[in-house]
């Protein structure tokens, strides 16, 4: 008896060993969808509740800022905290807010209704409401304790997200540079926010090519 018991002792580690390496790899993909895009958070915490360890997220627009937020470290619950704390209106536009202005910058600003771009000695309507500013300023504050990391596997969970190129209206892949930048392209929705220069590309919201790109995920996968 004792020598079995010995026996099942000394199998039972190799048995968790062997099932960890049989573990198959996960992937998640977020999709775009505008404040919709919350909804992901909720499917996070249900994720985290059932005991699922996420290997690599993919996202696009709505999808892209949650999911790379994700891949940095927090938690569903961290990040529900967050985006319950949001004023989207103020997220949406280019304005600092009004407390944190100076005297002379809230004189200055607070002069004209509207401000339009003047170029080469011509006015110009925006390209869009915003330049996403607000939201590239969050997420840069929100990953700053991952330091000077520029390739995205590296993060705490592997994250690539999608835009699209304007001038070519090709997919772009972006899974390496500056996290908050890439983020802010995939999110950059047509009329909503100007297209975002990244790597000599002028790129806008991935959902217009790429909404859910799974097989690209699923390549990933195949090759880690």
């Amino acid at each position: 008896m004792r020598k079995r018991l010995l026996l099942l002792f000394l199998l039972f580690p190799l048995f968790l060993h062997a099932q960890e390496q049989e573990r198959p790899k996960i992937g998640l993909v977020l999709s775009g969808g505008g404040a919709k895009g919350l909804a992901h958070i909720g499917a996070l915490k249900v994720i985290e509740e059932a005991g699922i360890k996420i290997d690599y997220i993919g996202g696009t627009s709505m999808g892209a800022i949650v999911g790379a937020l994700y891949a940095s470290g927090y938690s569903a619950s961290q990040l529900d905290s967050i985006f319950h704390e949001i004023n989207f209106n103020i997220l949406i536009q280019d304005d600092i807010p009004r407390s944190a202005k100076t005297f002379y910058e809230k004189e200055e600003t607070e002069k004209y209704a509207i401000t339009l771009p003047f170029d080469d000695f011509q006015v110009k309507f925006p390209s869009g409401l915003s330049r996403g500013q607000n939201i590239y300023n969050l997420i840069s504050r929100l990953t700053v304790h991952l330091g000077d990391v520029r390739d995205f596997s590296e993060l705490p969970i592997p994250f690539f997200c999608i835009a699209a190129n304007i001038e070519s209206g090709e997919e772009v892949i972006l899974d390496s540079g500056s996290l908050p930048k890439a983020v802010s392209a995939s999110g950059a929705i047509p009329t909503l926010f100007n297209p975002v220069r990244h790597d000599g590309k002028l790129l806008t919201d991935g959902g217009v090519v790429n909404n859910y790109p799974v097989e690209e995920l699923r390549r990933r996968g195949q090759r880690s």
